[in-house]
């Protein structure tokens, strides 16, 4: 059996890898805040449900294609990472990377999370205008 954070992590990846906002919403706090690093377009901090949404939401609008694969979950008592693959195409331009997540759970929610690619450069090429 999982620890109760694997499951909330692997829940919160899965509705973020396939776009759905309930599941989302469960895995969440309705003040969750998520930290995209790096100095491109869709780096930031995004406090609250909502704007975590939207954040995420355009990542899928803005590409042609951007596949995800689930590589692993590593949990403590309060944190969860996930490590996953990405492959995405956008404006003639390819990106394969690999990220890290790190979940912050409370009560059985995410209520923070840091997104970190392995390679920033080519997180922020990819999404330059």
């Amino acid at each position: 059996m999982d620890h109760p954070n694997a499951e909330i992590a692997r829940a919160a990846w899965e509705a973020v890898a396939q776009g759905d906002a309930q599941g989302l919403a469960k895995a969440f706090s309705s003040n969750v805040v998520w930290h995209a690093s790096g100095r491109g377009p869709r780096s930031g901090t995004f406090t609250g449900l909502d704007a975590v949404l939207e954040y995420l939401a355009e990542i899928g609008d803005a590409a042609q294609r951007f596949d995800m694969r689930l590589d692993d979950v590593l949990v403590s008592e309060n944190k969860a990472v996930v490590l996953f693959s990405v492959e995405g195409q956008r404006r003639g331009r390819r990106l394969l990377t690999e990220f890290i997540v790190l979940f912050q759970i409370e009560a059985g929610r995410v209520i923070e999370a840091w997104a970190v690619p392995r390679d920033q450069y080519a997180i922020d090429e990819f999404w330059a205008p």
